[in-house]
């Protein structure tokens, strides 16, 4: 149990922040956090150590993720305020333009379809390498890639389609 708590206080941070970038509600995400732990802890058994024990959480939790989206329960925050950290020294207008653009950026990933959505937030703000990305998606690290690169894409055509607009 000691060493399922030392994983929980090792991991639970980064799904919260995959969970809320996928869902934008804290709410929620504190709730998928809550049953991705709970699904690794009476699955444990089956993890045979064939990947590490990050990708193999990430992996739940996507899947956790999946099942509560069918399920399509409403949004609400679209930020955690937490999650928002700004100089002291900012000025209010640019703290507006900051907001501006990061509200921007999250709602142009939102908009993007699944596995780019995906891919794009655990490279982006979870940090994971191309090769732990493949192990939560069961696909290759070149597929991550890959994957990424073209959600980039996506990404940025919709930024600039944002600007012109």
């Amino acid at each position: 149990m000691d060493d399922f708590k030392k994983l929980y206080n090792l991991y639970s941070k980064d799904l919260y922040k995959y969970m809320f970038y996928l869902t934008h509600d804290s709410d929620l995400s504190e709730e998928l956090v809550q049953e991705t732990f709970y699904q690794a802890f009476i699955s444990i058994h089956r993890f045979k150590g064939h990947s590490k024990i990050k990708t193999w959480l990430y992996q739940i939790g996507k899947n956790v993720y999946y099942k509560n989206a069918r399920k399509k329960l409403p949004k609400h925050d679209l930020f955690d305020e937490e999650n928002c950290n700004f100089d002291i020294k900012s000025t209010p207008e640019t703290i507006l333009q900051l907001f501006e653009q990061q509200l921007e950026l999250y709602t142009a990933i939102r908009k993007l379809t699944e596995p780019y959505k995906e891919v794009v937030i655990l490279r982006s703000f979870n940090e994971l390498s191309f090769k732990e990305i493949g192990e939560v998606f069961s696909e290759s690290e070149n597929w991550a890639r890959v994957t990424f690169h073209r959600g980039k894409l996506k990404l940025r055509a919709a930024l600039i389609k944002g600007e012109n607009q």
